[in-house]
């Protein structure tokens, strides 16, 4: 994925045409976005709980998407069959949508993963319910409905009433799966973290986080810091 660290506009300020616009040099420094949306990915895929959902991210990039699709439709249409630039113009832009698609599906499918495996414990839990896109929140709701419906229909109408409950906790058995944030993440340290970070029991098991460095650590520990934007995920 390393192409996204360039931007489609970047790409086509390189093909010298004579009728080639000149492109806005705030138009180039979009390619963040699509660094923020890989990191958003990759964050997502390796952090063991639901992270915050990232709507304002997420909203440039549709805009962006449809804006592009409107643009090849438009110039299809347009095209003069002679029109070799025209054609490599829209080549490219097609094969940077695929890519942009692609993260979007990768970063979706990675929260709806544990949206459903943990759904119940993002429904009891109001601050985890509350990074939920309005979408994901409608989704998971009825995802709830739906199966513990069949469940009903299946099997828990037949047991007596006081087994048929799927957020038990009697005999210290709790139903409830919830996501362990103890386990071991990569982490790039993208800023200096000013205190030591705590890795065990032992006043000694604990580690600076220094910028630039990768460190394999338990998501607990670094978790208030990747909030904070301290580090990334990887």
């Amino acid at each position: 994925m390393a192409h996204l660290d360039v931007d489609i506009d970047d790409l086509l300020n390189g093909l010298e045409h004579p009728d080639a616009p000149r492109v806005d040099q705030a138009e180039q420094q979009k390619h963040q976005r699509l660094v923020q949306l890989t990191d958003a990915w990759k964050a997502e895929r390796t952090a063991p709980e639901l992270l915050q959902y990232e709507a304002e991210l997420m909203d440039w990039v549709m805009e962006r998407v449809r804006a592009q699709i409107e643009y090849i439709e438009q110039s299809t249409a347009d095209m003069d069959a002679a029109d070799r630039y025209i054609k490599l113009r829209l080549l490219i832009i097609e094969t940077e949508l695929e890519r942009i698609k692609f993260l979007v599906r990768g970063y979706l499918r990675a929260r709806l993963h544990k949206i459903e495996r943990y759904y119940m414990h993002v429904l009891g839990t109001p601050a985890v319910q509350a990074r939920l896109s309005p979408s994901e929140d409608r989704y998971v709701r009825q995802y709830a409905e739906n199966l513990h419906g069949l469940y009903g229909q299946r099997f828990l109408a037949g047991l007596p009433p006081n087994l048929r409950k799927m957020d038990d906790k009697a005999g210290g058995l709790d139903m409830v799966e919830a996501p362990s944030v103890d386990d071991a993440v990569f982490v790039r340290v993208v800023e200096d973290v000013a205190a030591p970070v705590s890795l065990g029991p032992e006043e000694d098991d604990s580690i600076d986080l220094r910028k630039g460095n990768i460190y394999l650590v338990r998501y607990s520990a670094v978790r208030r810091h990747l909030r904070a934007g301290q580090v990334r995920l990887i």
